[in-house]
């Protein structure tokens, strides 16, 4: 409980006001040294093995969660094929096959495509952030799940995964996605 009034002091009231098209997010960190240090070494210096080790952290944090609701189908966050060549792995693909490992669920990388290159959102200020990934995203094949968690490494504003999850919720060819819940190791805040 605590843990979640932290977060909510975390958003700001930009954050707060804005609708988001995703329902619950489950994000157990502050983007502390600490995390900071895991997650930047997994993302920028293929320090894979990392993934684990925040996955664990997640899972550990949600345990005795009791509004933790598992869901049907596990999501990362797309990254461009591009982005892809550049990094070598998506981090987000590495902490979501720890995830469904563990809450034995299915793990989908392709329907969901990010389809437009954009900047890196660090660095960003968040009406830049929403710019920045509007439509870049596309859905390649229908998902038939009704509870998703789309998974990412740290959310900040959470532009990308709002992006997604309205991509997913007001396509046609997705009518029953009706619940998107976003799992992130940390949550980080901005300046607006």
């Amino acid at each position: 409980m605590e843990e979640q009034r932290t977060q909510q002091q975390l958003l700001c009231g930009h954050c707060l006001s804005h609708h988001s098209f995703y329902d619950k997010v489950y994000s157990p960190y502050r983007y502390t040294e600490d995390i900071r240090y895991l997650i930047t070494k997994l993302k920028y210096q293929k320090k894979i093995h990392f993934a684990k080790t925040l996955a664990e952290l997640f899972i550990k944090q949600n345990h005795n969660n009791k509004d933790f609701q598992q869901p049907q189908l596990i999501l990362p966050m797309p990254m461009h094929v591009r982005r892809l060549r550049e990094r070598g792995y998506n981090q987000a693909l590495e902490l979501s096959r720890f995830f469904a490992s563990f809450y034995s669920l299915p793990l989908d990388y392709s329907s969901i495509v990010r389809s437009r290159y954009t900047e890196l959102q660090a660095g960003l200020a968040a009406t830049d952030r929403q710019k920045n990934v509007a439509n870049a995203f596309t859905i390649k094949k229908p998902l038939d799940y009704k509870h998703i968690a789309l998974v990412d490494d740290v959310m900040t504003t959470g532009s990308s995964a709002n992006e997604v999850a309205k991509l997913l919720k007001i396509s046609s060819q997705n009518k029953g996605v009706m619940r998107i819940d976003v799992w992130t190791i940390a949550r980080a805040g901005i300046k607006h």
